[in-house]
């Protein structure tokens, strides 16, 4: 007689090959019309750009002759939004100058993320017409970052932000698209048209611009979902984006490409659900997850102690997998964000200085930890460190330069703990 802890690992036994065998069938099977469609006029493309060269190696490859130890991340720039319109300016945050870009590589960092909102910026079914106005205005981003020496990423977004309660901000909803078919078609075919125009603008760029399918997918739960159908919407997602940009002419076919798990969480990453795509040409592919643990500590900013030895061990239990999983595999694996919260506490100096120096070690620990597995990690960055939200900006947007003697400590810390 089987006990009911033998059934219970049966049954999530048979649970998981189900769902990674739909999830397979999903990627390989998706509709073709989403890749099929033939717009009313070309897409557009930066065709004032040359054609990069490309040497043909391997993103694991590229990343170790290149030196891609770690990264920064424009936040809250063209990620930033306002009654569903992405901006640049709308969260507090200047323009993006060169200044920003040459301070960003000066400080020690080899490649940037630059979130981008494109909500506000897309026309109707079923064209869906990106504004070149708003690529425009990426490219020049892109280019700054390139002119200054940095490696560059771009992807979607809060285009797929959900908050709290399943209250979709974005239209790239999952749980829509997981609990209603004609929901999933409807955004699939934005989602694959939008990543069309992106690739084809983009073409002629060579392989230091990377571009990453998507951010924190999820329905409002964050890492806590167990709903299978969201899981195999994000793995044809994945490969739709593979597909998508690979179709999409010049440099494209051979370009590094990124992809994330639910929420961009590690864990969500090493579960059996999460199945990298698969693409026409070997070794493009790159990981991405997002790392803020402790969350009281990272984001909240309500823990100023860290450091014992098995909260440090904890960081080690987290990467470690990584690198087996992945890595080994030739398969390069980033953290797309990582950092922590700046604390004030106004006239408790006391408490300040301890929260600043946990900071510090923290991040450290971090960067240093990542590196050991052989991981890249890039840097959250909001160009925050005032008021009441999350303070994690480290450089005065308009200078490129540290905001603070503590930042420009922080700054060292990091890049010294990769190197």
């Amino acid at each position: 007689m089987m006990t009911i802890k033998k059934v219970s690992f049966f049954l999530c036994a048979i649970f998981s090959l189900l769902l990674a065998a739909c999830a397979g069938k999903a990627a390989k099977e998706a509709p073709p019309s989403f890749l099929d469609y033939v717009p009313s006029r070309p897409d557009a493309v930066k065709s004032n750009y040359p054609l990069d060269t490309v040497d043909g190696k391997t993103a694991s490859e590229y990343f170790k002759d290149e030196g891609i130890f770690s990264g920064w991340n424009l936040g809250n720039s063209l990620d930033s939004h306002n009654n569903g319109i992405g901006g640049e300016t709308t969260w507090g945050n200047p323009p993006i100058n060169e200044e920003l870009m040459a301070g960003v590589k000066e400080a020690g960092f080899d490649i940037i993320r630059i979130p981008v909102t494109w909500m506000g910026s897309v026309g109707p079914a079923p064209d869906y017409r990106v504004s070149t106005t708003r690529l425009q205005r990426v490219s020049d981003a892109v280019d700054m970052a390139h002119n200054a020496g940095l490696k560059v990423i771009i992807n979607l977004h809060h285009d797929g932000k959900t908050e709290s309660g399943g209250r979709d901000t974005g239209w790239l909803s999952i749980g829509s698209a997981s609990r209603n078919q004609n929901s999933y078609n409807l955004i699939t075919a934005q989602y694959v048209r939008l990543w069309q125009q992106i690739a084809a603008y983009f073409k002629n760029y060579g392989e230091w611009l990377i571009f990453e399918g998507f951010n924190e997918l999820h329905d409002g739960s964050w890492q806590t979902c167990n709903d299978f159908r969201q899981f195999i919407t994000l793995n044809n997602w994945n490969q739709l984006f593979v597909d998508a940009v690979r179709s999409s002419g010049g440099n494209n076919g051979r370009r590094y490409l990124m992809v994330n798990a639910y929420c961009a969480d590690n864990r969500q990453a090493l579960a059996s659900h999460f199945t990298m795509p698969t693409d026409s040409i070997e070794g493009r592919l790159i990981l991405g997850f997002h790392y803020y643990t402790p969350h009281e500590l990272t984001i909240q900013g309500s823990l100023s102690s860290w450091g014992t030895n098995p909260e440090r061990q904890r960081v080690d239990n987290d990467f470690a997998p990584f690198k087996e999983r992945f890595i080994e595999k030739n398969i390069p694996v980033i953290i797309g964000e990582c950092g922590a919260v700046l604390q004030l506490f106004g006239i408790n100096k006391g408490r300040e200085e301890q929260a600043r120096q946990t900071r510090a070690d923290y991040i450290s620990h971090v960067f240093g930890t990542a590196k050991k597995y052989g991981i890249v990690p890039i840097y959250w960055d909001n160009g925050t460190i005032s008021g009441n939200g999350e303070k994690f900006g480290l450089f005065d947007r308009r200078t490129g330069q540290p905001n603070s003697t503590d930042s420009e400590d922080l700054l060292k810390l990091m890049i010294n703990a990769v190197k």
